[in-house]
């Protein structure tokens, strides 16, 4: 019984080892697909927002006019400004009733993927991790789909859209290394954090 119950838990280790090196192989290196302008958008994006550094100038390099948050109804902000009190309302006030009674300290991305769609348009699914005060924690998980388009005016990658979705809907699309500095370290498994939907906050 003794030998069965250890050939057994060898038998999931290995299973999960498997699992995890497919996983890696399957993710693909920015410099081979055709969006690494694309994620580069999106990478600063996450940069300001961990740093608040959401300024309207900064705002202005990485969304789209009409950006639109996709929902029931859609909520469309015409402008560079409204775009950046948007983002300053997420950041100072809905991510700290999200991580209450403890800060928030950054976003950390646990899964990325894209689908293509056009030479200049693509859509980055992610899965992030919220972490927080004391001793970088964290504490839950969320999935969001940016939508990018190619500003041919500007010669650059441009935040279109964001739509939500739950974490256990996350599509199986094309699947990207992500870049160290943005990587979640599991230090608490994925499975363990709790799972959040933006529209269900209060």
């Amino acid at each position: 019984m003794k030998l069965y119950k250890t050939l057994l838990i060898a038998a999931i280790f290995a299973l999960c080892g498997q699992l995890l090196a497919e996983e890696k192989l399957n993710a693909v290196p920015e410099s081979e697909h055709p969006y690494k302008s694309a994620f580069d958008t999106f990478y600063n994006y996450i940069r300001i927002l961990n740093e608040n550094e959401l300024t309207e100038k900064n705002i202005r390099k990485l969304f789209n006019k009409n950006f639109c948050f996709k929902g029931n109804p859609n909520l469309v902000l015409s402008t560079h400004e409204d775009i950046t009190k948007f983002y300053h309302s997420i950041r100072n006030k809905t991510y700290p009733t999200i991580c209450h009674p403890h800060k928030f300290t950054a976003l950390k991305l646990h899964k990325l993927s894209y689908l293509p769609l056009t030479e200049n348009s693509v859509k980055i699914a992610l899965l992030d991790v919220f972490i927080t005060t004391p001793n970088n924690t964290p504490r839950k998980k969320m999935s969001f789909i940016y939508s990018l388009v190619f500003n041919e005016e500007n010669d650059s990658w441009l935040l279109n859209s964001i739509e939500e979705l739950r974490v256990k809907n996350y599509p199986k699309w094309n699947k990207v290394k992500i870049r160290n500095e943005f990587k979640y370290s599991l230090k608490i498994p994925i499975n363990k954090l709790k799972p959040l939907l933006a529209s269900e906050i209060k």
